[in-house]
């Protein structure tokens, strides 16, 4: 009862000041980052899924055995993203000082979220094949075709994660 009566006065809070002139759009901006933040906290959970997949894919067949080839593929698959989930958790939010020489507008940080959801998409394509990977019946054939879609698409979001900061920066379209 009581956390629900802040959350009112909070909302009500908030909308008195943005009647306030120049409150308003630092506000929705403001809005925008931290929806940003959860939005990538959601991404880093979603490649931690896959990181998790891959680990047990990499049990099953250091177990195995006679896959060696596929086992250093997977530890090198591993260690990228979990690099790039990291990268993910700790990427730019869209945040510049006052005086500093971009500004971050509101455009730009729509064209960031929209930009994340794209990302959302590669990860969850990338989840459904590191799932299939850590599958117990996943057959050593298979084994090499579903290893070259994950690096496929870990390729595909490395460029889409550097091409967030060139949107924050306005160097695109």
């Amino acid at each position: 009862m009581l956390k629900d009566l802040s959350q009112k006065e909070l909302r009500l809070y908030e909308k008195l000041l943005m009647v306030f002139p120049g409150y308003r759009g630092y506000k929705e901006k403001e809005l925008i980052r931290e929806t940003d933040r959860v939005v990538r906290d959601r991404l880093f959970r979603m490649l931690r899924k896959s990181l998790d997949d891959l680990r047990r894919s990499y049990s099953v067949m250091v177990s195995r055995g006679g896959l060696g080839e596929y086992v250093k593929r997977v530890e090198s698959l591993i260690y990228r993203i979990d690099a790039l989930a990291e990268k993910t958790r700790h990427a730019p939010y869209g945040y510049k000082p006052l005086f500093h020489v971009t500004k971050v507008d509101e455009e730009k940080l729509v064209k960031m979220l929209e930009h994340d959801l794209q990302l959302a998409d590669l990860i969850t394509s990338l989840n459904s094949v590191t799932g299939r990977l850590a599958a117990p019946d996943v057959t050593a054939g298979e084994l090499s075709t579903l290893l070259s879609e994950v690096e496929k698409f870990l390729s595909e979001y490395e460029v889409k994660l550097s091409e967030r900061e060139d949107i924050l920066a306005g160097f695109t379209r």
